[in-house]
């Protein structure tokens, strides 16, 4: 059945300097967008985007792109190619071995490099940002005990609604609270950045109506990497989408999720060999690997989860319809309706809702929905068709492992800003994975056969460098050339630095 358009959100997981395949990917995802709705007449818009670490920092690239008309492949490719290279980071000031202090700085120049006034969408966005709280945060739950339960939790995030003609202002300032500064903690990896502080204090009522109790009089919070915990990004991405989408719309929904270390366990086969010398170090990076994987995957369950529940209740209402009594149904669902909306929000701690009511007129159908929905906790939620854009993509089609593909993966993923080759390698890596995904991702999403064609000729016209020629995929320590072994080194004086100082 034709659909009257898709609707997108985009979840980017962290990565360091992989950010540069998520930026490639996010690139051409943009240039397949924008064809689509300004040559093909489809109505595509990207309600929700959000990620952590590396991602978020792509994530807010994107959002600029999408709503100033800048274009996607030059700014994307300036920033993750061409600027953020280790020299970058070393610059600034620093309590760690790397800053952000000039990216801070420089951050105006750095989104203005993609232009604008170019295709655009019309429509304002939802921004979400992942953060690692290092204070924490308690709520009190219901115990067997008089007492409440004290639970604490460390995922934090942070949500920003950006409008088309909202300029480089709203995603800069205000400073010290800004999308910028959210984006930079949350890309701030305890392995080589120090934490950043976040003023909260405009957030003082919202965490009341969550139900925190530990909210600092300061109103500031310390926060680091963003992709250590990222508690279900996914959901929380389409749940903003949610608060800004027509709900009843006929179109497609689709979430791609961006990840560039996505792979099948084959392709660590060798941690089912039982003679593996498995030494420390090994196991620690294998470790460190399966946390974000993990995550991704306890997301993507809970949404194929929520999409089997959605039909399952769609079918229960349609069992029962011929035998309910329309008038007597609404009698007695009405009041149900009404007490599982308050005692919802109660727990939730928030305050009312407009689409919790149901309306005086609703029909005993749309009661039955509604009472089904809130009991299954699917209330405002649809059909989503998700996806992972990661480089298994292609190495499903070449027949190579991914540690084949990427290049920038040495030293925990941070190989890439020591050198340009290694970063453009994975920017256009991202670029070709996107491409294969079109061949067979656009069709299923409602894309007619021959725009799908047309669509993918233009991400092929615009891309930026020819992987084939540009890869350096398992490039190891021994490949990099001198500089960037010689900035390897100072990295590793200043990390040690930091440790003494740290210790006094």
């Amino acid at each position: 059945m034709a659909r009257d358009g898709i609707r997108v959100t985009l979840t980017l997981s962290g990565g360091a300097s992989l950010g540069a395949f998520q930026a490639g990917t996010a690139a051409a995802l943009l240039v397949a967008f924008f064809h689509l709705r300004e040559e093909e007449d489809l109505d595509v818009r990207v309600d929700a985007l959000g990620g952590a670490s590396a991602g978020a920092l792509v994530s807010l690239m994107t959002a600029h792109s999408l709503l100033s008309g800048a274009d996607p492949v030059k700014l994307l490719s300036e920033a993750w190619v061409e600027r953020v290279g280790i020299e970058t980071l070393f610059q600034g000031g620093s309590r760690g071995p790397l800053t952000f202090g000039k990216v801070r700085r420089t951050a105006p120049e750095l989104l203005e490099a993609g232009g604008d006034g170019g295709p655009h969408q019309d429509q304002g966005l939802i921004l979400n940002i992942s953060l690692t709280g290092l204070q924490g945060l308690t709520y009190e739950l219901e115990g067997v005990r008089d007492d409440p339960v004290v639970a604490s939790s460390y995922d934090d995030w942070g949500e920003f609604e950006m409008q088309p003609d909202g300029g480089i202002e709203q995603l800069v300032e205000p400073s010290g609270c800004s999308p910028l500064d959210f984006v930079l903690a949350s890309a701030s990896h305890p392995g080589a950045f120090a934490p950043r502080v976040l003023d909260r204090s405009g957030d003082r009522d919202g965490y009341r109506e969550q139900g925190v109790h530990s909210f600092p009089e300061s109103g500031h919070l310390w926060y680091t990497d963003g992709g250590l915990i990222q508690s279900k990004p996914l959901g929380r991405v389409l749940s903003a989408a949610r608060r800004i989408s027509d709900a009843d719309a006929d179109v497609h929904r689709l979430d791609l999720m961006i990840d560039p270390r996505s792979e099948e366990p084959s392709a660590a086969k060798e941690w089912s060999d039982p003679d593996l010398q498995a030494d420390w170090a090994s196991g620690l990076s294998r470790a460190l690997a399966i946390l974000p994987a993990q995550a991704l995957y306890d997301d993507l369950r809970a949404v194929e989860r929520d999409n089997s529940r959605i039909r399952w209740a769609d079918n229960l209402v349609e069992a029962l319809l011929p035998h309910r009594d329309e008038k007597g149904a609404r009698e007695k669902l009405r009041p149900l309706a009404e007490r599982i909306t308050s005692e919802r929000q109660k727990a939730r701690g928030a305050g009312g809702d407009p689409r919790d009511d149901p309306g005086e007129d609703a029909e005993a159908t749309d009661l039955l929905r509604r009472v089904i929905g809130d009991i299954g906790g699917l209330t405002g939620k649809n059909v989503v068709s998700v996806d992972v854009l990661s480089p298994l993509i292609l190495a499903e089609e070449t027949g190579e492992d991914v540690p084949s593909l990427l290049a920038g993966e040495l030293l925990g993923d941070f190989g890439g800003f020591l050198a340009q080759d290694l970063r453009r390698s994975d920017f256009a890596l991202g670029y070709e994975t996107t491409i294969a995904w079109a061949k067979q991702g656009l069709e299923p999403c409602g894309v007619k056969a021959d725009a799908a064609e047309r669509t993918i000729e233009a991400l092929k016209n615009r891309c930026p460098y020819e992987w084939e020629d540009v890869r350096q995929g398992r490039t190891g320590h021994r490949d990099l050339p001198w500089r960037a072994r010689l900035n390897l080194a100072r990295l590793f004086a200043r990390a040690g630095r930091s440790v003494i100082r740290g210790s006094r």
